[in-house]
């Protein structure tokens, strides 16, 4: 009796890439498509960030007003004379009605002095939550966006094509109802985890991580593609927690060398350029969350080119 021929042994799943493979592919991709990359991140990113700093230096900037350093520094200077004036009563002996006027009158700028601090305080307070909550809110919509349309291009290279900046992103909006459906409010989530405690919106930002990648590619949106970003996430949480201290060390830094070159008090100007800076190397970590979302579909559910290509063909339709 002949031997039946052994049965074909099942495919294996590719092995797993390191976070520095996937930065050095993702370098050379960035290298090799810098203008298109470049375009499709400018695209949003810069008017994001033109309308952040313009509501940033409106909430931020100091305003001749009450309770600002100008006022604050005559009130000093006011109550500083009354308390001379009232040094020179005692000294001179003056009459008891003299002394008690100016003891009043000293009173009472020291306890505007305070009231004034007190309500500065609390207002400036409610200025750093507004302003949080914009900057988080603002980039908290558009990067998501930007790393759409990266996972396109970077879909699109993987497969051999060489698709532009516009085509790439006129394939977005297939997936933009999805798209925003999940990312707004994870935002909203994100702003409002910061403005608490840091922590939480970290948290809540690192689970969120991929939520992008899934709209485009799988078309999900709204919750489904919330919980499917968490899913992934926490199938391969050190790698993706890796590549997101990589993207915030990398904003961090140009937001930095920003403000060693614009002085602290140019608010509109700080926030512009050290986003400008941010925009030179934001192409780096999200082609790097592309290519990692790939090698994780493809390991955990053998999502190879054929399937990619569907995935790029049914946003093309």
């Amino acid at each position: 009796m002949a031997d039946e021929p052994n049965p074909p042994a099942p495919d294996k799943p590719p092995a797993e890439k390191g976070l520095a493979d996937l930065l050095v592919e993702a370098f050379r991709l960035y290298r090799a498509h810098a203008r298109p990359m470049l375009l499709i991140c400018a695209f949003v990113f810069v008017p994001a960030s033109l309308a952040k700093s313009c509501v940033m230096s409106a909430i931020l900037a100091p305003q001749l007003a009450p309770g600002s350093p100008t006022h604050m520094a005559e009130l000093a200077r006011g109550a500083e004379a009354s308390a001379r004036a009232l040094g020179d009563a005692y000294a001179h002996n003056a009459d008891a009605q003299t002394i008690t006027r100016l003891q009043h009158d000293h009173q009472s700028r020291l306890q505007e002095i305070e009231r004034i601090a007190s309500g500065s305080g609390r207002f400036a307070w409610l200025l750093s939550v507004l302003a949080t909550l914009v900057s988080a809110l603002i980039f908290g919509v558009a990067v998501p966006l930007i790393s759409a349309a990266v996972t396109i291009a970077v879909a699109d290279r993987v497969l051999g094509g060489r698709s532009g900046w516009v085509e790439t992103w006129m394939l977005s909006v297939g997936r933009l109802g999805r798209l925003l459906a999940a990312i707004v409010p994870a935002a909203g989530l994100i702003a409002i985890g910061l403005r608490l405690w840091v922590i939480p919106g970290l948290a809540v930002a690192f689970g969120f991580a991929l939520v992008a990648q899934v709209a485009v590619v799988e078309g999900l949106g709204g919750a489904a593609a919330l919980r499917r970003s968490v899913d992934l996430v926490g199938s391969d949480w050190l790698r993706v927690a890796l590549l997101v201290a990589v993207f915030g060390a990398l904003i961090w830094a140009a937001r930095w060398v920003a403000q060693l070159i614009i002085p602290d008090t140019a608010i509109f100007m700080t926030h512009l350029v050290g986003d400008l800076l941010s925009l030179v190397v934001l192409p780096l970590p999200l082609i790097a969350a592309a290519l990692l979302y790939l090698d994780l579909r493809a390991r955990r559910d053998g999502f190879g080119d054929d399937k990619l290509r569907a995935a790029l063909a049914s946003l093309r339709a």
